[in-house]
């Protein structure tokens, strides 16, 4: 960071002292050239620590031996303490935190579950809040106000009720709520008018009384809270609706009684019987007319004989009308009134169809099945139905279908399968799927689909999703000091072929042809990985692949970039780039990545 003031001499010499027995000012132990690689501390032996990938020597054992300002972590590093690294929990002492050893972060020690959510109030608004490194967010509630905000719709001042007091448009209405429920109010003459809608409140103590059913009544009390109670059940019912009717027969036939319920819920006494007729209903009589004839009439709905019908000669017959039946297999007999207006016998049967109504006959039909055709009741054969039984194929058939897996992405090919049809007319079991090529156990970052899920199997390392300027993965502090160690998880053209880092840059104050220097290597490559360097000043920079720097080596050699500072002011953030071009991801072998910020 900038001094605050200028430096002495000796402050300087002093500080350029002990900055110096880091690796960022010359070679050191453990340098990359011919000093142990590690990943942890137990590697490294005789007083050394894993320091960015190697067994170094520590910086420093106290905070006594950093710069004013910062502390001594267990790996040896100087940092500053608002950074929030840690190697133990006394690393975290000054923040009342603990140390999450396995994100090197100092966590609250509020909540355990990493976006766990709980509901939080401010006042009587409700909100949430998440875990966030083991402390609780701030609630997300609308702010308490002690004015109420118009127009809002929210209960600011949390005083029961919505926008009061504010203006309003004529004809609106708003959502509001007293102490006895919710309801609406309506804006008249540019202001809100009372609660409706809601149970009207009361005075503890009162009661009332409703009418109910038939001329009963209904009563409630009013309950602590000015809240009214439930109804009582209806008492004190008459014995009818008021201004029911209802009636009965009487008299002959076709008579009426009616009575009427009273206002009073009582039946009045019955009225007198009308309606009564001469006959009832469907009754006839019979008188003799004509030449062996007879003549009747009946009696209608209305209880009233209807006028009398014609004259029906011959008891029952004209002489020479004639009557017909039917007979045998849908034929006709007829027989003709004689003179004596009496019936002769009947003739022959004329007229008959192909079969008895119902009968019903099969015959054979497709494959092993038979069709079945039923006599029509007016004794013709229907058509065939339906052919019932047959079987799926012909003795001898055979048939070829597609088979295989469901997908044909990646190494996956479909095959065929055949089946041939039995005495029975019914297809035998598939036989083998030929020529299928199934899915295989997929291997991470060959560029090859084994399991046809249409891509290559991925493997997203820690720092994910950092494959774009937008998504780099930062890195806390201002020019900080650290070793990564990233993964690929495909190959060139695949969705993990670069990876972003960004950090924040301070252009400190130096003495002059004492510039500033940022440092990126590449190491430790996986076979088959061929990782370039590209270092960007600005998101603007990095998004149009204008970068100030880069390695490019081909092959898996190592990589380096060492920019030095302008004559300008150089403060900013950095994006770094590590693009792979080969043809293998490395999924579960990661490569080693050093970043020394503006030192």
């Amino acid at each position: 960071m900038r001094a605050q003031a200028p430096f002495s001499l000796p402050v300087v010499l002093s500080a350029c002292f002990l900055f110096c027995i880091s690796p960022a000012c010359g070679p050191a132990e453990g340098d990359g050239d011919g000093g142990d690689a590690c990943t942890s501390d137990s590697e490294c032996s005789g007083g050394k620590f894993c320091i960015m990938g190697y067994c170094k020597v520590p910086l420093c054992t106290s905070a006594a031996d950093c710069p004013q300002g910062q502390v001594c972590l267990a790996s040896g590093q100087c940092t500053t303490p608002t950074s929030g690294a840690c190697s133990t929990d006394m690393d975290c002492a000054f923040s009342g935190k603990v140390c999450n050893k396995e994100l090197h972060e100092c966590w609250g020690v509020q909540c355990t579950k990493e976006g766990e959510s709980r509901t939080c109030f401010v006042g009587c608004h409700e909100g949430v809040q998440q875990c966030v490194k083991g402390s609780w967010s701030q609630c997300n509630a609308p702010a308490y106000t002690p004015e109420e905000t118009c127009g809002d719709q929210v209960d600011n001042n949390c005083d029961g009720q919505v926008d009061e007091g504010c203006g309003c448009q004529e004809g609106m209405t708003a959502p509001c709520t007293t102490p006895c429920g919710e309801g609406q109010k309506k804006c008249a003459g540019g202001t809100w008018g009372t609660c409706e809608g809601a149970e009207d409140c009361c005075v503890p103590g009162q009661s009332e009384s409703l009418p109910c059913g038939n001329c009963g009544t209904k009563a409630r009390a009013c309950g602590e809270g000015g809240v009214w109670g439930e109804f009582s059940g209806c008492t004190g019912e008459g014995a009818c609706p008021a201004g029911e009717v209802e009636e009965i027969e009487c008299g002959t036939q076709c008579g009426k009684q009616i009575r009427i319920c009273t206002d009073q819920c009582t039946w009045s006494e019955w009225g007198e019987c009308s309606g009564s007729g001469q006959c009832a209903p469907g009754d006839t009589v019979q008188m003799d007319c004509g030449n062996c004839g007879v003549q009747e009439k009946l009696c209608g709905e209305t209880c009233q004989w209807e006028p009398w019908g014609s004259c029906v000669e011959g008891a029952g017959c004209t002489s020479g009308d004639v009557d017909s039946k039917s007979c045998g297999k849908c034929g006709t007999a007829k027989r003709t009134c004689l003179l004596d207006c009496q019936w002769g016998d009947w003739g022959i049967c004329e007229g008959e169809g192909e079969c008895e109504p119902g009968e019903k006959t099969t015959d054979n039909c497709g494959s092993c099945g038979n069709k079945e055709k039923t006599c029509t009741p007016d004794c013709k054969w229907s058509s065939f139905g339906q052919c019932v039984g047959a079987g799926d194929c012909s003795p001898g058939d055979s048939e070829s279908i597609e088979c295989g897996p469901s997908s044909t992405s990646g190494i996956c090919e479909k095959g065929t399968k055949q089946h041939t049809c039995n005495g029975s007319c019914q297809w035998n079991q598939w036989g083998d799927c030929l020529g299928a090529v199934w899915p295989q156990g997929e291997t991470c970052g060959d560029g090859i689909d084994q399991d046809c899920d249409g891509k290559d199997k991925e493997a997203p390392d820690a720092y994910e999703p950092n494959d774009s300027c937008g998504a780099c993965q930062w890195i806390d502090g201002d020019d900080p000091e650290t070793t990564l160690y990233p993964t690929f998880d495909s190959p060139l053209g695949g969705a993990d072929k670069d990876d972003y880092f960004c950090f924040n840059a301070v252009d400190n104050f130096n003495l002059p042809f004492t510039y500033e220097h940022i440092v990126v290597e590449l190491k430790n490559q996986p076979l088959g990985v061929d990782g370039d360097l590209f270092l960007y000043k600005g998101s603007s920079a990095c998004s149009a692949d204008n970068h100030i720097a880069s390695s490019v080596t081909i092959g898996g050699d190592p990589e380096k970039i060492d920019w030095t500072e302008t004559s300008s002011a150089d403060d900013g953030t950095y994006y770094v780039r590590v693009q792979n071009w080969s043809d293998k991801g490395s999924c579960y072998q990661s490569y080693t990545l050093t970043i020394k910020g503006l030192k």
